[in-house]
């Protein structure tokens, strides 16, 4: 029976949401695979976690007196995670990460597993690492030919002063615009600017998060995506469809002032389908080789690409497993896929 290491927590913003993906992840699980829960604090602490699933979710876990303290050798000799408490190694055969953000999703966990010789239910290392930055990710697609926001970029250490870059800002993007942190997820720091007020404010913000922002051009339009498991296997689109100005953390995991559509019912079959197709060429101009959710805009100049994630929400509520739910592929089964994707390379 092979065994797999979940990964959940994680010292990014998005520590709450892993913990709601992952208690997913593991009460679907497929019985035919042993579990080896390991929790990781704020504070970069790593334990393997031996009680109940339900108190992963709320946090519960921490308190837990029997948690043992781990780390992951990155021998590939050991092939699983050095005990503390035990000094033996604990094997595994596969680690499915569900870290979202920094340190998870952004090449960080991969590249330790890629040392340790161990199977990583993700997308490759160096394909996170672009992925979660959102400028590296406007030149390569842009250079492919893929439609995107105008941006400006700008660093925290020599940007210039908050005149100067609002002057270029509306020389450039016109207002209303969209300030971004360059390398965080789930829309933390992310907000719509009208003015020179807004722009100070939330630019300041943006820059709490990331020492590098994006401000890009305001799209009118409405979001939808696809899910892509593997190279070229998709779900249905999603459509979604907000009263608030943008698609943020509250209308995500909160369902604040928000209609989620799967499969979409505003846009035509043949719009379905061209996002689908679209996603599917992102995935791999990125080389996404296990799984991707692709988001973009829809709007009156077309598909305009927005962002890839390489480890999408998987609450329950999550819009990577809805979309091949709707498609015939339930949740247990997709969690199969995607396993079966990297150990049948062992």
């Amino acid at each position: 029976m092979s065994v797999i290491a979940v990964l959940f927590g994680g010292q990014s913003s998005e520590h709450p949401v892993s913990l709601m993906s992952a208690a997913s992840v593991l009460n679907n699980l497929d019985e035919k695979y042993t579990k080896y829960m390991v929790g990781i604090t704020t504070d970069g602490r790593w334990y393997h976690y031996t009680g109940s699933i339900d108190k992963i979710e709320n946090g519960q876990w921490q308190e837990d007196e029997n948690n043992q303290e781990v780390i992951l050798s990155a021998s590939n000799v050991h092939h699983g995670f050095y005990n503390l408490k035990t000094n033996k190694i604990d094997r595994v055969d596969a680690i499915f990460p569900i870290l979202h953000g920094k340190y998870g999703e952004d090449g960080s966990i991969q590249g330790l597993c890629y040392l340790s010789g161990i199977p990583c239910i993700s997308t490759n290392m160096t394909t996170c690492a672009i992925a979660m930055d959102k400028e590296f990710t406007h030149i390569i697609c842009e250079d492919a030919g893929i439609k995107m926001a105008r941006y400006l970029v700008y660093k925290k250490d020599n940007c210039p002063s908050f005149e100067e870059m609002f002057k270029e800002v509306k020389e450039k993007l016109h207002l209303p615009c969209y300030v971004k942190p360059a390398r965080e997820g789930s829309s933390f720091g992310a907000h719509k600017i009208k003015d020179y007020d807004d722009f100070v404010k939330y630019v300041d913000d943006a820059f709490s998060y990331d020492e590098k922002i994006l401000l890009e051009e305001f799209i009118d339009g409405t979001e939808v995506g696809c899910g892509v498991l593997g190279t070229d296997t998709t779900g249905e689109v999603y459509e979604v469809v907000v009263e608030t100005e943008m698609y943020g953390y509250a209308e995500k995991y909160d369902g604040y002032k928000t209609k989620i559509y799967v499969p979409a019912i505003n846009i035509s079959k043949e719009m379905q389908d061209e996002v689908n197709r679209l996603g599917v060429k992102i995935a791999n101009i990125l080389e996404c080789d296990v799984l991707a959710r692709v988001d973009f805009f829809n709007s009156s100049k077309g598909l305009i690409f927005n962002e890839v994630n390489t480890i999408p929400g998987f609450t329950s509520h999550s819009l990577y497993p809805a979309m091949f739910k709707a498609s015939g592929i339930g949740y247990k089964e997709l969690l199969n896929r995607l396993i079966e994707l990297k150990l049948k390379d062992k």
